[in-house]
Formats: structure tokens, sequence, C-alpha cells
């Protein structure tokens, strides 16, 4: 591999690291946050409301940028690898992409519907919002625990072979 083609390989696989790193991380921040303010009792239900439709939009945004960067980067270096490294990216690559279509079908079918019943702020919670918001709790631990997994994938040492004395791979 030329040295132009091996930074670039590099080059694109610290970008996947960060960027999967950057949204497991952001959106863990995100819901401790987000706890800490719906159970602080100073907030009343029209603040609680207004700071989710403020928030939330921010939140898939950062998301899908994250998980965006992080596809075609890994995409990139499995394409430019040819070591044991590529099947890790493969692997990482799919639960991206998994994870990111998962995001992308809580905002369809539980936010933007969540959205509806929490406007204009402070209606009373129906039985529709209660069951949509604990649809969105479960799919998000369920897109996170994927996307932690991609990352833990992404993040385990290039040399892990020699590590672990297992026999490595052909180039």
């Amino acid at each position: 591999m030329s040295k132009p083609i091996r930074f670039l390989a590099g080059l694109s696989v610290l970008i996947a690291r960060m960027s999967i790193t950057f949204w497991v991380g952001g959106a863990i921040l995100f819901v401790i946050t987000s706890v800490a303010e719906q159970r602080n009792p100073t907030f009343d239900s029209v603040i609680r409301d207004q700071l989710a439709t403020i928030r939330f939009p921010l939140y898939y945004i950062f998301g899908w940028g994250c998980l965006g960067l992080a596809l075609a980067s890994t995409l990139v270096g499995a394409v430019l690898h040819r070591s044991c490294l590529r099947r890790r990216l493969i692997a990482a690559f799919l639960l991206t992409f998994v994870s990111t279509g998962i995001a992308v079908a809580d905002y369809k079918s539980v936010y933007l519907p969540l959205q509806e019943l929490i406007t204009p702020p402070g209606q009373a919670r129906t039985q529709a919002f209660i069951s949509l918001h604990n649809r969105s709790r479960v799919i998000n631990e369920v897109h996170l625990t994927i996307a932690l997994l991609a990352a833990v994938l992404l993040c385990l040492p290039d040399n892990l072979t020699a590590a672990a004395k297992l026999p490595s791979c052909p180039e």
C-alpha cells in the first residue's frame, strides 16, 4: 500500500473511531442531562415540554452527523485496508448502518408523533404519549447499544491478534 493510501486508510479509521464514540458519549450525556431536567422540581410541564422541543431536534442532527461520518469513514477504511482490520471495519459499518436506520425510524415513527403531543407545551400526558415515550426509550437503548458495539469494534487495538497471541491474518 502506498504512503498516501496508507495515510488515508489510517485517517478514515481515526475519523470513524472519533465520530462513533462522539455519538455514544454525546447521547449518554444527553440522556443524563434530560433525566436531570425532567426530575428538577423547579421546572413545570410547560418548561419541560419546551426543553424537549428545543433539545431533541439537535440530538437527532448531532446523531445523524456523527453516524453518517462514521458510516462514510468506516466504509472508506474497509475499502482501503487489506488486513484483518478490514473485517472489523465491515462489521462496524454494518452495525453503524443498522443503528442509523433505527435512529431514522425512531425519529419518523416515534419522535415526530411525540412532538405533536407536547405542542403546545404543558398538555396532559395521554396514554398515547406514555406509550410512545416508552417505545422511544427502548428503541434508543437498542440503537445506542448497537452503536456502542460498533465503537468497541472500531476501537479495539489494530494489533489485537498479536496481543492475544492468536495467529495473525494474512495481509
